[in-house]
């Protein structure tokens, strides 16, 4: 701690896989400031290395050949802390990307309390991908909303939009505690492909029924 409003940090990962050839390695470094209201503010590095045994679909129109990629690409982020009524992180990450670079925008972890029962999470991601095969860009987009009634029980309903395969995606779940310890999970899960005409076709649908009851000896 270096002054009296800042807190400052610092980390440094590595890791790498590989028998008798190197497959992937990944160094990671970070600076980072959070303040006294918990806000937090950080600056960091990513280099790595993966080799593709095999040619890679990384987009429809777009396949990556057999080889080893060496990258690199930094990110700053501001996150808002939790204990405010709006939270979450804004981020912007640049660099190079296999043999081109990426640009992505984000916002994740967001949150706004609209009172004491019911929460707004949303979420969205945009990459922007210029490579030698081919250039394009993906939207990821989300929104969750959950509702209290008791500290017993919540309920949530979370959808989401993915460009890459144009498939919309929902989850509904409710979850209560009847007894301590003791849990009835219902789940509605749901994916729709939109280029089909009229109606979004349905490719998966699963409905599922938990429980859980604690036995004390």
């Amino acid at each position: 701690r270096l002054v009296r409003k800042y807190s400052w940090s610092g980390s440094l990962g590595y890791i790498e896989n590989g028998a008798g050839r190197l497959e992937t390695r990944t160094r990671e470094g970070e600076f980072a400031v959070e303040f006294q209201n918990a806000d937090r503010f950080a600056v960091s590095a990513t280099n790595a290395y993966e080799f593709l045994p095999v040619p890679f679909r990384i987009a429809p129109t777009v396949t990556l050949p057999v080889g080893g990629y060496a990258f690199t690409s930094g990110r700053v982020s501001f996150a808002r802390s939790t204990q405010q009524r709006f939270s979450g992180t804004a981020s912007l990450e640049r660099g190079s990307f296999y043999n081109g670079d990426k640009t992505t925008l984000g916002v994740s972890g967001g949150r706004a309390n609209l009172g004491a029962r019911v929460s707004v999470e949303p979420s969205y991601s945009l990459n922007r991908v210029s490579l030698v095969q081919g250039d394009f860009t993906t939207h990821l987009l989300g929104t969750r909303l959950t509702y209290t009634p008791t500290s017993f029980m919540f309920a949530s309903a979370f959808v989401q939009y993915n460009s890459t395969n144009h498939a919309v995606s929902s989850n509904v779940r409710l979850r209560w505690e009847y007894l301590p310890g003791s849990e009835l999970f219902i789940v509605y899960n749901e994916e729709r492909d939109t280029l089909v005409p009229r109606f979004p076709d349905l490719t998966n649908r699963a409905f599922i029924v938990k429980i859980n009851r604690l036995l004390r000896f």
